[in-house]
């Protein structure tokens, strides 16, 4: 590294005995340099320190004599019109100065100038650099370029912008902004970085320090500064030599990419100054950078920069789930504990990670491009970024084990040698033996011919034959179906006594698992009628909202299908669409994809595009995009099928009104709440006409209807439609329907919104008792119901009550997956904050230690 490069990178250390620790290391194969440097310490400290000791009345900074030339002087005057009037920033090269402009106008400026005894070439050529950078530069959160010249010595300055400003991470945490507002200034920030890297010109040195937030009329406004390590991409920014040194690494290390982490690092274009935004951006959400300081205070110069290009990054979400501080972050973004690590968890964790790629192709390509993924996320769109798939992660896993992966190729190659070695002395065995079987064959024909006419006098009688016993076996299929049927509802008395319409679907449900299993046992020899009567079990287990039962009767039937008939054929695909269907409700969304794609192609090529069953397939499509939450592919399907539904079955129609429904959904999604609203509206209105007593479709509109006006933010408009809706479910569907239950917890949700919690707990409370009473404790939409609790009594403050809950919250868990799951780790540490704040010590403390062994678990 040169002096000035190696220099900038020491006074970057905080206390001077790091500073000389740190040169220790860069310097020891270089005695001499390592004397310059200290010299240029020695006498930075002394001008840093001149008023340390100073115990007398101190003189105002305009009497001080510093023996400096008047370039550095307060007072100074540059070029006849730039008055200094305080120091305010220090770099490698130079000096900050505010200013005031006399002439042609007045005003405050910053002019930077370049520090005393450091005009060698190289630095000489990096300030002219940075001036004409800054030059190029016509963006509103870019510090723009105003004059430059040289002093009465020669030293050169340039003059710019004065920005008025602080850190941006300084910025958001002092006042309080939440991730939204963090988040849009960020998307400024990308967006004056992608104007740089138009113009030809990548930063190199992005840091929160380089991008001031200043206040624009009464708005804050960010601005990118600093160019002093910018590179341009194809035209020189000067004439004079610019070049980096043999061994010379640029840039900050907290910020630094891993390609800025090799010697030269020549080979640096825009996704550098991507890489180093999406670390800004880490720090936004989490405060803190990926790569802590304290392990680059403790790390010699190799180390660092070794940890730079190779280190392991943990997500964003992981990193706050881990983290002590995570109150004090929480709060600082006007968030619970558990909310932010969820709100982290998932699109977020994927956009930065992103940026944070080593492999730079796998990075986004621009700085717009990350603002467009961020501006998506704003806008509840999907976002471009995912996690990395399982091929990248397999070659990435070669890579780190590549002798591991040597050993076990050679034993596969070993076994897979050994089976084609078996296998070509069968193929011969084969050969031979097909050779004496043509031998055979030529005697046979003779006897083929003379056996013909023998089996075309006997085809009539077997016809014949067959087709009584068709006729037979039918009706022993007709019988065995009425029969299970029958053992179906047999044990339905009118007059028993159910208490709930719950409890009566429970016997039911029985019933028809009994059924299945009792059609299992059967002796029917037709496996097509076997899976005809599963596919009917099945979808009736589906209504009742038994997902598990019905998938597994289910995929037995498709299997059969799968084997025995055509992919065409009606049964097959009617069996394959509630398939989907039940993948669906049981939350499995990307099977139901696949099953839904499959169906959605052969009957569209069989039964054409307006047929009802294509359009039906559709419409569960549009309904699994909307649960991955990619609304735009939602809200193309939805506007399609519903066009032609219109025309065929009216707009009244219950189907068109779902449908319709699922629209506004999209809409609302994909930022169109306007609109979903009018369709909304539009549609309530049209369900009025629908004849009966029951009206769920209107019970559907009008929860929708809420859910938007939540989203917007404006729950004192949700909670008079959900409390009618919820009511109404009870008289129309009965206390315990699943929709029922789904109400009440969309009113309690708008409670809380509406910051009513002591209203909302009585419903949770509810919902949580009938569902564990429908279903078990460890059944999701239970689960669901525990986290909800839970966090509804720690927003009362109820500590006790939110420990109960959060204790059976984990135990549900505990069952659906082992216990060395990182989410549970993360999901322990997130509850055990909210029990901090509600002084649930003891159980927090439990939560946190479990915590911790599932992580020393999993690292072991």
């Amino acid at each position: 590294m040169t002096d000035e490069s190696l220099f900038a990178a020491t006074l970057e250390k905080p206390t001077p005995r790091e500073r000389r620790s740190f040169l220790d290391t860069a310097c020891a194969n270089d005695p001499e340099q390592r004397r310059r440097l200290e010299e240029l310490l020695v006498g930075h400290e002394k001008a840093s320190g001149i008023l340390d000791n100073f115990t007398g009345t101190a003189p105002s900074m305009e009497q001080l004599d510093w023996g400096l030339p008047p370039a550095d002087r307060i007072g100074a005057v540059l070029a006849g019109r730039y008055k200094l009037l305080e120091e305010i920033g220090t770099g490698g090269m130079g000096t900050v100065w505010v200013a005031e402009q006399t002439q042609p106008i007045r005003r405050k400026v910053a002019v930077k100038l370049i520090k005393l005894g450091m005009d060698t070439k190289s630095v000489l050529a990096r300030f002219e650099a940075e001036r004409q950078a800054l030059a190029l530069m016509d963006h509103p959160n870019i510090a723009k370029v105003f004059d430059g010249g040289t002093t009465d010595t020669g030293r050169p300055f340039f003059v710019m912008e004065y920005v008025k400003g602080v850190p941006i991470t300084n910025y958001c945490d002092e006042n309080r902004l939440n991730i939204a507002d963090r988040l849009a200034l960020f998307v400024l920030v990308c967006q004056a970085v992608q104007h740089a890297h138009q113009k030809g010109i990548v930063h190199r040195d992005l840091k929160p320090s380089n991008i001031l937030v200043c206040l624009y009329d009464g708005k804050p406004l960010p601005k990118v500064i600093d160019f002093g390590l910018a590179k341009a991409l194809s035209q020189p920014l000067t004439d004079h030599t610019l070049h980096t040194a043999h061994g010379q690494v640029l840039g900050t290390p907290l910020y630094m990419s891993p390609e800025q982490a090799t010697i030269n690092n020549l080979d640096v274009d825009t996704r550098t100054d991507v890489y180093t935004l999406g670390v800004i951006l880490y720090e936004l959400l989490t405060g803190t950078t990926p790569l802590e300081r304290n392990q680059f205070r403790q790390a010699a110069w190799d180390e660092m920069l070794r940890l730079i290009r190779t280190g392991d990054t943990p997500r964003p979400s992981t990193r706050l789930g881990s983290s002590d501080s995570l109150p004090s972050i929480a709060a600082q973004r006007q968030l619970e504990p558990l909310r932010l690590t969820k709100l982290l968890r998932g699109e977020l964790d994927w956009i930065v990670m992103k940026c944070l790629e080593k492999e730079r192709g796998r990075r986004y390509d621009t700085a717009n491009g990350l603002a467009r993924d961020v501006q998506r996320y704003l806008a509840d769109e999907t976002v471009e970024a995912c996690p990395p798939s399982k091929r990248y992660r397999l070659k990435k896993f070669i890579r780190q084990h590549k002798g591991q992966v040597i050993a076990v190729s050679l034993i596969f190659l070993a076994l897979l040698a050994g089976v084609i070695g078996t296998s070509l002395g069968m193929i011969e065995a084969k050969r031979l033996e097909g050779l004496a079987r043509n031998e055979t064959t030529l005697k046979e024909d003779a006897r083929v011919a003379e056996a013909a006419e023998r089996a075309k006098a006997e085809a009539a009688a077997t016809q014949e034959r067959k087709a009584k016993e068709e006729a037979v076996a039918n009706l022993a299929l007709a019988k065995k179906w009425n029969e299970t049927l029958g053992s179906v509802f047999k044990s339905l008395d009118p007059k028993a006594n159910y208490e709930t319409v719950g409890e009566m679907s429970q016997a039911l449900a029985n019933n028809l698992k009994q059924a299945v299993k009792e059609l299992d046992e059967s002796a029917i020899e037709d496996p097509l009628a076997i899976a005809r009567m599963q596919t009917t079990l099945g979808e009736s287990l589906l209504r009742l909202g038994d997902t598990k039962s019905a998938i597994k009767v289910l995929e037995k039937s498709a299997e059969t299908f799968r084997t025995k008939s055509r992919e065409e054929q009606h049964e097959t695909l009617a069996n394959r669409n509630a398939l989907a269907a039940a993948y669906y409700y049981d939350k499995q969304i990307d099977r139901a994809i696949s099953q839904y794609e499959k169906v959605i192609e052969k009957t569209q090529a069989n039964r054409g595009p307006d047929h009802p069953d294509t359009l039906v397939a559709r419409t569960g499509l549009a309904a699994c995009y909307l649960a991955k939450r990619q609304f735009n592919n939602a809200r193309n399907i939805l506007e399609e099928v519903l066009n032609k539904q219109k025309v065929e079955l009216g707009e009244t129609h219950k189907t068109v009104l779902e449908n319709t429904s699922k629209l506004a959904i999209a809409y609302q999604g994909d930022g169109q709440s306007q609109k979903a609203i009018e369709l909304l509206k539009s549609a309530i209105a049209k369900s009025q006409v629908i004849p009966g007593e029951k009206n769920t479709e209107a019970l559907t509109l009008h929860n929708n209807l809420a859910n938007v006006y939540l989203d917007n933010g404006q729950p004192d408009k949700a909670i008079p439609l959900l409390d009618i809706v919820f009511k109404q479910a009870q008289a129309q569907l009965g206390e315990d329907h699943p929709r029922t239950l789904l109400y009440a917890n969309n009113l309690a949700t708008a409670y809380q919104d509406a910051g009513q919690v002591l209203k909302a707990i009585p419903l949770l409370e509810m919902v949580l008792e009938k569902r564990i009473a429908r279903y078990t404790e460890d059944h999701p939409s239970s689960i669901n119901s525990l986290g909800n609790l839970g966090y509804a009594y720690i927003e009362a403050q109820l500590g006790e009550k939110a420990s109960a809950v959060y204790v059976r919250f984990i135990n549900a868990e505990r069952k659906r997956g082992p216990k060395d799951d990182p989410e549970l780790a993360a999901l322990l540490v997130e509850i055990a904050g909210g029990l901090f704040k509600c002084q649930q010590f003891a159980t927090a403390e439990a939560m946190l230690r479990e915590s911790l062994g599932i992580r020393e678990k999993k690292e072991a």
